[in-house]
This record gives structure tokens, C-alpha cells and sequence, in this order.
């Protein structure tokens, strides 16, 4: 059995792996479907404000949740429970590197690539809307992830729309990942979830 902090062999890698192909895949349609990117938006300083409130709030409103006594903290306290195992075998740097990479590869794909160009296609609300699903389904265990994952691409994608930075859903969603593979990794009871009995 692997030691908290010592990251069995290709767990790692296979995190990096995935993310370089969601990069790839958002690079690729960029690219050959001329989708125009914007980075910084108006400012970069108050995108990455923007980015760091929405992350905060976000991580505390998904504290609230999977603590609550309702069906949907009972759901997301078991993918909790399942994914600590996962992500404890991840060093402080490795949970970094796979936040930060969520965040740039994620965000550059589904709302630099993705939203855009079904807008252009179609309207920015379905455009929106499209991109969000999409994301959702990348991240399905359940349906209630999904909504909950759908609903954050929502929260994203309407962010990406109003300040037009790239830069802000990256920062926002990525340090919103920080927060919640740490909590997962090292402190689950914060997610109300113990490591030694079922929830």
C-alpha cells in the first residue's frame, strides 16, 4: 500500500497524459478552425482578482454542499471517499502541476475553443450552454457531478463572456482545483468525509 505523498508509478502520468490530449484537442481546433481566443480581457489584473474570488466562493459554496445532510452531499461525500485514495498518492507538487494544467488545458478547450466557436455557429447563449455540457460530460461519474459540473461550466462560461479573459476561468478554475485536490489529498473531513468509515 502506497504512503500519503508517494505517487504510485503512471497515476501521475496518466493525469498529465489526459490533460496534454484536452490541450492538444483545444490547440487543433484553435488553430484549423481560426476561433479567436482572448486572453487578458480588459485587464489582467482584475481577471486575476475575478479568478481568485469566484475560485474562493466557489470551493466554499462546494464545502457547503458536500457537507449538507441533503441527497447531493451524500453523492459528492461518496465521490469524495472514492477519489481520496486517488489523489492522496500525489506529492504537494504533483497536485500543482495537475491544477494548473486542469486549469489551462480545461479552461483553453472548452471555453477558449469550444463556447466560441459554437457561438459563432450558433448564439453565445447555446454556445455557453454547448460548451458546459460538454464539460460536464468529461467530468461524469454521476448525474448529480455532472449537474454540478455542468452548472460550474455555466458559472465559467458566462465569466469567459462578460470580461472576455481567458486568464480569469484559468486562474478561477484552477485554483479552485488546488483548494479541492488538496482538501481531497491531505484533509478530507473537511469534505465531511472520514477516511475510515463510510459516510
Amino acid at each position: 500500500m502506497s504512503q500519503p505523498g508517494v505517487e504510485t508509478p503512471g497515476t501521475f502520468g496518466l493525469v498529465m497524459l489526459l490533460q496534454l490530449a484536452t490541450l492538444a484537442m483545444a490547440l487543433a481546433g484553435i488553430f484549423f478552425l481560426d476561433v479567436r481566443v482572448s486572453v487578458l480581457g480588459a485587464s489582467g489584473f482584475f481577471a486575476l482578482l475575478i479568478g481568485a474570488l469566484g475560485a474562493l466562493l466557489s470551493f466554499a459554496a462546494a464545502l457547503w454542499l458536500t457537507r449538507s445532510g441533503s441527497g447531493v452531499g451524500k453523492t459528492l461525500r461518496k465521490h469524495c471517499r472514492d477519489l481520496h485514495p486517488f489523489f492522496t498518492r500525489f506529492s504537494a507538487p504533483q497536485i500543482v502541476l495537475t491544477a494548473f494544467a486542469a486549469g489551462v488545458c480545461e479552461e483553453l478547450l472548452f471555453r477558449g475553443f469550444l463556447q466560441p466557436w459554437l457561438s459563432l455557429h450558433s448564439t453565445p447563449t447555446l454556445g455557453i450552454v454547448g460548451a458546459s455540457i460538454a464539460f460536464g460530460l468529461l467530468h461524469y461519474a454521476s448525474f448529480t457531478y455532472f449537474a454540478a459540473t455542468v452548472l460550474v461550466g455555466l458559472i465559467l462560461g458566462i465569466t469567459y463572456r462578460v470580461t472576455d479573459s481567458l486568464l480569469c476561468v484559468i486562474t478561477w478554475h484552477a485554483l479552485y482545483d488546488l483548494l479541492a485536490i488538496t482538501a481531497l489529498a491531505r484533509y478530507p473531513r473537511l469534505l465531511g468525509v472520514s477516511t475510515m468509515t463510510k459516510v
